[in-house]
C-alpha cells in the first residue's frame, strides 16, 4: 500500500514539474517555446487519466509551486497556471473517469461511462465563468472589460506602429477588442480538449488508459444549447454595451460545442467509407490550413442538433475502429 501511494505521489510530482516546465517555457521566447506553453496541461491530463483526478490535483498543485518558485514568489503567475491548466485537467479527469454498472454484459464490461458531451459542457461552463469573472473584476475600470482590452491592445500595438514611423491607433478603433475575450476562451477550450485527447491517446497506446476511447460520434449536446446560442446572438445584436459585449463573447464561447458536434458528423460520415483515414486527414488539413471552415462546422453542428444528421447516416458496423 505504501509503495503504491509513493508511486502515485511520484507520478503527480513528476507530472506537475513537467507541466510547469512547459508553462514557463514561454519565458524563453520562440515558436517552440510557445508550443510547449500550449502543452502545459498535457502531463496533468496524462497523470490524471492514468491514476485518477486526485493525482491530477496533486500534479497541478506541484506544478503551481514550481511555477511560483521560478517566478520569484509571484502569486498571479501560479494562479493563472492553476486556472488555465490545472483546474480544467482536474475537472475533465474527474468527469470522464466516472462510470456506473449497467445491467447486462456490454462491450465495455457492463460499465456506462460519463457522456463526453457533458464533460465538454463542463469545460464550456468554466469558460463562461471565466468571462463573467473577468467582467466582474473590471467593473470599476473605464469601459469595463472591453475598455481594459482596448487599452491593452493599444499598448501592444504602439511600439509596432512607432517602429514603422506611424501613429498608433486610438483604443476605441481597436475593432478586435470587442471579440477578443471570447476568442481567448475559445482558444483555451480548444487547446484543453486537444491536450486531453493527446493524453488519452498516448495512454491507450501503452495500455495505461482507465477509460475506453471517447468517440466524437458519441457526442451529444443538451437541447437548450441552440436556443441559448441564438439568444446570445440576438442579445449581441440589440443590446448596448456592456451587455452586448458580453453577449457577443458568450456567443463565441458557445460555438465550441457546436464545432465539435459538426466534427462528430464528419467522423460519422467517414466511418463507413473505405478511405476513412484519408478523408479525415484531408479534412483536418483543410481545416487547419484555411481556418474559415470552422464556421461550416458550427453550422453543421447546429443542424445536427436540430435534425440529428448522425442518425441519418449508416451506423458503424461491428468491428469498426474507435476514433
Amino acid at each position: 500500500m505504501a509503495a503504491a501511494l509513493t508511486t502515485l505521489l511520484a507520478l503527480a510530482v513528476l507530472g506537475g514539474l513537467i507541466s510547469a516546465f512547459f508553462y514557463l517555457a514561454v519565458l524563453f521566447g520562440g515558436f517552440g517555446a510557445l508550443i510547449l506553453g500550449y502543452l502545459a496541461p498535457l502531463p496533468l491530463f496524462a497523470a490524471g487519466l492514468w491514476a485518477g483526478a486526485s493525482v491530477a490535483l496533486l500534479a497541478g498543485l506541484a506544478g503551481a509551486v514550481a511555477v511560483m518558485v521560478v517566478s520569484s514568489g509571484s502569486v498571479l503567475v501560479p494562479l493563472t497556471y492553476l486556472v488555465t491548466a490545472a483546474a480544467p485537467a482536474v475537472l475533465v479527469c474527474r468527469q470522464v473517469l466516472l462510470a456506473r454498472v449497467v445491467p447486462g454484459d456490454g462491450p465495455e464490461g457492463g460499465l456506462e461511462w460519463y457522456p463526453p458531451g457533458r464533460t465538454l459542457m463542463g469545460l464550456v461552463g468554466m469558460g463562461v465563468a471565466a468571462l463573467l469573472a473577468a467582467a466582474g473584476l473590471t467593473l470599476d475600470q473605464p469601459g469595463g472589460l472591453e475598455g481594459v482590452v482596448r487599452r491593452i491592445l493599444a499598448r501592444i500595438a504602439e511600439p509596432v506602429f512607432s517602429a514603422q514611423g506611424q501613429t498608433a491607433p486610438d483604443p476605441d478603433a481597436m475593432w478586435m477588442a470587442a471579440a477578443l475575450p471570447g476568442l481567448v476562451v475559445v482558444s483555451w477550450l480548444t487547446m484543453t480538449i486537444v491536450n486531453a485527447a493527446l493524453a488519452q491517446g498516448a495512454l491507450m497506446r501503452f495500455g495505461r488508459n482507465r477509460r475506453p476511447a471517447m468517440r466524437l460520434v458519441d457526442l451529444d449536446l443538451p437541447w437548450w444549447l441552440a436556443p441559448a446560442f441564438l439568444g446570445a446572438i440576438l442579445a449581441a445584436s440589440v443590446l448596448p454595451d456592456p451587455l452586448g459585449f458580453l453577449a457577443l463573447n458568450l456567443a463565441l464561447i458557445l460555438t465550441v460545442p457546436f464545432a465539435f458536434a459538426g466534427l462528430s458528423v464528419v467522423h460519422a460520415f467517414a466511418r463507413r467509407r473505405s478511405a476513412r483515414v484519408p478523408i479525415l486527414i484531408g479534412f483536418y488539413l483543410f481545416l487547419f490550413l484555411f481556418g474559415w471552415p470552422i464556421l461550416l462546422l458550427v453550422g453543421l453542428g447546429m443542424i445536427e442538433q436540430w435534425i440529428g444528421l448522425r442518425r441519418r447516416l449508416t451506423a458503424a458496423g461491428p468491428g469498426q475502429e474507435d476514433e
